[in-house]
């Protein structure tokens, strides 16, 4: 679901009710990586509403068009044509 606050939104929130964690994403048409993309999953305001609600957020991603990486602030950047394939095998 999309999950929208006051101000902002995750454009993807996968929320694990077994475990009670929350997956938070945003989706980019871009290749680069670009610190803006990230300003709502760093949001310590943002990330405490949602961890009240959903629990423990457990990822933090932006899906988007260039290559798999993960930033020393542990948020993931994924390439959104290799996630959906995934996704697909997972089925």
């Amino acid at each position: 679901f999309k999950l929208k606050f006051s101000v902002g939104e995750y454009d993807i929130a996968i929320y694990d009710s077994k475990k009670n964690t929350c997956e938070c994403y945003e989706i980019k048409h871009s290749d680069q990586i670009v610190p803006a993309q990230t300003k709502y999953l760093v949001n310590e305001e943002k990330l405490n509403q949602t961890r009240k609600r959903f629990g423990n957020v457990s990822k933090r991603c932006v899906l988007y068009r260039g290559e798999d990486t993960v930033l020393e602030n542990e948020i993931e950047y994924q390439n959104v044509e290799k996630y959906l394939k995934n996704l697909y095998f997972q089925l």
